[in-house]
């Protein structure tokens, strides 16, 4: 009896050990996916919507090249330093970019819009939904504050409105426009992985969220616009989908609330970044009467 018990005990620890290594195996690969998304391709130039451009390189903390676009404007009101989402690039095509840049410019607003790491054509291999783009971010801003003078507004989408949100408590802008961000990224991903991975929760989700940080430099815990957001002393205009089915509008209510000086437009439609294909002139006026009262 105690030689068949030896024997099970084995079997069975053999069994968890395979099934451990297996679930950590599947968990990594979900990782380097996560952090490693299919780049976008750019489609078009600000000379094809009548402007004129550079084409700009900044060089990130780390060392890396990001790649993007400076726009001026003879007389400038401010600069607006935008932020991509997950998976794009400095054309945001979903949004699109491309419509509201030539507004921008009609209003009196300089832009800059460059790819993060790992995004569009700039240097890096991961994406780290927030975590090391911020350090980006800041050195966008250094680099818009270094070509003029005057006022930068960040202007982001998704996880690059988390980017700016957690960003601007930590350096000087005038205003903030953020259009689909998540609250807090490890409470985000912790109820979100599932739908991104196809994987049940348990067991995967908390190693997911355990060995990615190893070997990516994702660190859920830096990104947390709803600790930031208290400490941005700049205005800040919220927009969001109802009907959101990536990111709940529930996480912009939640940023909504910790800070007096938060305006929030939540918009009647459904699907992620939506707001402005489906209401574009409320949109524009949104944004631009923001930025009257900002400025």
């Amino acid at each position: 009896m105690n030689r068949w018990m030896k024997l099970l005990s084995v079997a069975v620890l053999i069994i968890l050990l395979v099934a451990g290594l297996a679930i950590g195996g599947i968990s990594a690969h979900i990782g380097d996916q996560l952090t490693s998304p299919e780049r976008e391709t750019l489609t078009y130039t600000p000379k094809s919507l009548g402007l004129k451009y550079e084409n700009v390189t900044i060089e990130s903390e780390e060392g890396y090249d990001l790649y993007g676009w400076w726009i001026p404007h003879p007389t400038p009101r401010a600069t607006i330093v935008f932020a991509h989402g997950y998976g794009k690039n400095r054309e945001q095509e979903d949004l699109p970019l491309k419509e509201l840049i030539p507004e921008f410019h009609e209003q009196g607003y300089q832009f800059l819009t460059f790819d993060f790491r790992g995004s569009g054509i700039s240097e890096g291999d991961r994406v780290t939904v927030g975590a090391k783009e911020q350090s980006d971010l800041k050195a966008a801003i250094k680099y818009a504050k270094g070509r003029s003078e005057g006022p930068v507004v960040l202007y982001g989408i998704s996880m690059g409105a988390a980017t700016a949100l957690s960003t601007a408590d930590d350096v000087e802008v005038a205003a903030v426009i953020a259009d689909s961000p998540f609250s807090d990224l490890r409470n985000y991903l912790e109820t979100n992985l599932p739908v991104w991975s196809d994987l049940p929760n348990v067991p995967f989700t908390p190693v997911i969220m355990t060995v990615t940080p190893w070997f990516t430099g994702l660190d859920a815990d830096v990104v947390s616009p709803i600790q930031d957001i208290k400490s941005i002393d700049a205005p800040i205009l919220l927009i969001h989908s109802k009907g959101d089915d990536a990111i709940p509008v529930s996480e912009s209510e939640k940023l909504a609330k910790a800070q007096e000086r938060v305006e929030l437009w939540v918009t009647e439609n459904d699907g992620h970044v939506g707001s402005y294909q489906s209401f574009q002139n409320e949109y524009r006026q949104q944004i631009f009467e923001f930025l009257e009262r900002s400025l």
